[in-house]
C-alpha cells in the first residue's frame, strides 16, 4: 500500500506543477489584460481595438485558468480512484473471489426479490461488489432510486421534477430458511421508496427504543420472536447509531437485506489536498461495511447456517 500512496504523492506534486504552470501563463495573459485596460483608460483618444483586445485577453485568462484547475483535478481525481481504491478494494477482500461493476451490476429486480422497495421511475446502481466472507455470499451496492413528478401551472406549462434517493444496499445469503420473512425499518424511511410495513403481522417488544424507532411486521409472528431477540434488538440499535442512513432489514427465505437509505458516499480527490491517513481510513471502512454487518450480526454462525433453531 505505501507504495501505492507514494505514486500517488508522486502523481499528485505533478499535477500541482502542471497547474501551477498554468496558472504563471494565466497570470501572465492577466497581467497584459491588465495593461491593456491602462493604456486605455489614460489614452487621449477612445480606441475600441484596444478595448476589445484587452477583454479578449481577459477572459483567454479566465478560460486558461478554470480549464487547468478542472484538467488537473479530473485527471488526478481519475487516476486515485482507479490506483488507491482498487488497492484498497483488493486489501479488503484479500482471501476471496470478488468481481467488481463500476455501472450496472446489480438489475432492480434482483436488488427487489423481497419485494421491499416500490416501483421506481428510474433506478441505477454503481460501485457492485459480488464476493464472500467468512462462508456468506454477499452482494453490496450503491444505488440511486427516482421519482419524476409532472406538474402543470394554470396556463399549461409543465415542469418536470427528478426526486433522486440514494442509498447502499447489501445482501447476505444464509443457509437457515427461517420459514418466515420478517421486516425491521427505520421510521423515518420514505414511504414514496420502501413499503414500510410489507407483512400483516406485528410483533411487540419489550424495547421502548427499539418499538419507537422501527416498524416492525413479519408473516408468522411466533416465528418473528425466535429471529429477533433481545441480542439482535440492541444490534440494530447500536447499527442505527453507528452509520450513516436509515436502516431497512428484510429475512426473506435464505436472504437477509439490510440497507441504508438516504446515504451516498463519494470520494473526491484534489491536488490540493495530501491524502492522509483520515481518508484512507474512511475510503477503507466504505468497503469493509458488509464485512463489520457479518461480524456484528455474526451472519456466520450457526444461528443463521445450522438446520434447527437455537
Amino acid at each position: 500500500m505505501i507504495h501505492k500512496i507514494d505514486l500517488i504523492e508522486e502523481t499528485r506534486a505533478k499535477r500541482l506543477k502542471i497547474f501551477k504552470t498554468v496558472s504563471l501563463v494565466a497570470l501572465g495573459i492577466l497581467v497584459v489584460s491588465v495593461i491593456l485596460f491602462l493604456i486605455k483608460q489614460f489614452a487621449l483618444k477612445e480606441n475600441d481595438t484596444l478595448f476589445a483586445v484587452a477583454v479578449f485577453f481577459l477572459i483567454i485568462a479566465i478560460a486558461t485558468f478554470i480549464i487547468g484547475t478542472a484538467s488537473s483535478n479530473a485527471g488526478y481525481d481519475k487516476f486515485v480512484k482507479e490506483h488507491l481504491e482498487n488497492e484498497i478494494m483488493k486489501d479488503v477482500y484479500s482471501g476471496n473471489e470478488f468481481s467488481y461493476a463500476a455501472r450496472a451490476g446489480i438489475s432492480f429486480q434482483e436488488m427487489n426479490i423481497s419485494g421491499i422497495f416500490k416501483n421506481p421511475d428510474e433506478f441505477s446502481t454503481s460501485d457492485t461488489i459480488r464476493t464472500a466472507y467468512k462462508g456468506v455470499n454477499l452482494v453490496v451496492s450503491d444505488y440511486i432510486f427516482t421519482r419524476i413528478v409532472v406538474t402543470t401551472d394554470s396556463k399549461g406549462n409543465t415542469t418536470t421534477h427528478h426526486y433522486p434517493y440514494p442509498g447502499r444496499y447489501m445482501s447476505f445469503s444464509i443457509k437457515r430458511n427461517f420459514m418466515a420473512n420478517v421486516s425491521i425499518i427505520d421510521k423515518r424511511n420514505n414511504g414514496d421508496v420502501f413499503y414500510l410495513k410489507p407483512y400483516r403481522e406485528k410483533p411487540e417488544f419489550e424495547s421502548m427504543e427499539f418499538e419507537k424507532k422501527f416498524y416492525t411486521t413479519a408473516t408468522d409472528k411466533e416465528k418473528a420472536f425466535l429471529v429477533i431477540r433481545p441480542k439482535e434488538i440492541m444490534d440494530f440499535i447500536d447499527l442505527s447509531k453507528t452509520y450513516q442512513g436509515k436502516i431497512v432489514n428484510v429475512l426473506y427465505g435464505h436472504t437477509i437485506y439490510l440497507i441504508l437509505a438516504d446515504t451516498k458516499i463519494e470520494f473526491s480527490f484534489s491536488i490540493f489536498r495530501k491524502i492522509d491517513q483520515g481518508l484512507i481510513r474512511d475510503i477503507y471502512a466504505y468497503y469493509e461495511l458488509p464485512l463489520r454487518i457479518i461480524d456484528k450480526l455474526k451472519l456466520d454462525g450457526d444461528r443463521y447456517n445450522a438446520k434447527e433453531l437455537g
